[in-house]
């Protein structure tokens, strides 16, 4: 029985091959959502086999980042500076972008949940309760500020404009993007590579998702 599924599931890796875009981005993106579509038809028992499971991802695709070191996210999120616990909080648990963070606005935070263009974020509960205590912090240290935007600091608070990515970067203590890139590589791995699912919970394209989707599962 084996040994026929794996005759079986060689030919319908030919198949897979035969339809597959014979280079640049398009191919391996095309592969990462038909091995998705196979997992979901194998765990519900319409196909026995996953023509695609053993079949490798074209390099061509950008690597996925390798995952970082937590202890400095650990220790951002007890630092005691209610900024940088909100700031990293949003990166490690919701993968928000960079520039993201700095355009925030106070009215895009509402009951728990945050508004970033057409997305709306359940906030995690570790989140939510610093981001809380960003809020009161920015209330009590600036209560006349007329700067609208959610992350304001000392030079800023007097004006209208939003704080720099360099800000944010300085008040974390490290890369930001290498934080979000974490958090999306721990999805994907959490979902089994569900190219969908990473770009609905993160705003990631079809290819963006795919670069960390590529991680999963991968034959040596």
């Amino acid at each position: 029985m084996g040994h026929r599924a794996s005759i079986v599931a060689s030919d319908h890796a030919d198949q897979v091959r035969a339809v597959l875009p014979s280079g640049g981005t398009e191919r391996p993106t095309m592969l990462q959502g038909l091995r998705s579509i196979f997992r979901i038809l194998k765990a519900r028992k319409t196909v026995f086999v996953n023509p695609t499971a053993r079949m490798k991802n074209p390099s061509n695709i950008r690597k996925a980042p390798i995952a970082i070191d937590l202890a400095q996210v650990r220790a951002n999120l007890i630092d005691g500076r209610p900024a940088t616990e909100a700031l990293t909080a949003l990166l490690a648990f919701h993968a928000v972008r960079i520039y993201q963070l700095a355009e925030l606005k106070l009215t895009d935070v509402q009951d728990g949940r945050l508004h970033i263009d057409d997305r709306v974020i359940l906030l995690a509960e570790p989140a939510r309760d610093r981001l809380n205590a960003y809020l009161e912090y920015r209330l009590k240290t600036w209560p006349t500020s007329v700067n609208p935007h959610l992350f304001i600091h000392a030079r800023n608070w007097t004006t209208l404009r939003p704080c720099t990515n360099w800000w944010i970067r300085k008040q974390l203590g490290t890369s930001g993007d290498r934080i979000r890139q974490d958090r999306i590589l721990d999805g994907a791995h959490a979902n089994g590579g569900e190219l969908r699912a990473l770009c609905d919970l993160f705003g990631l394209s079809i290819s963006g998702a795919a670069r960390y989707a590529s991680t999963v599962n991968q034959p040596a």
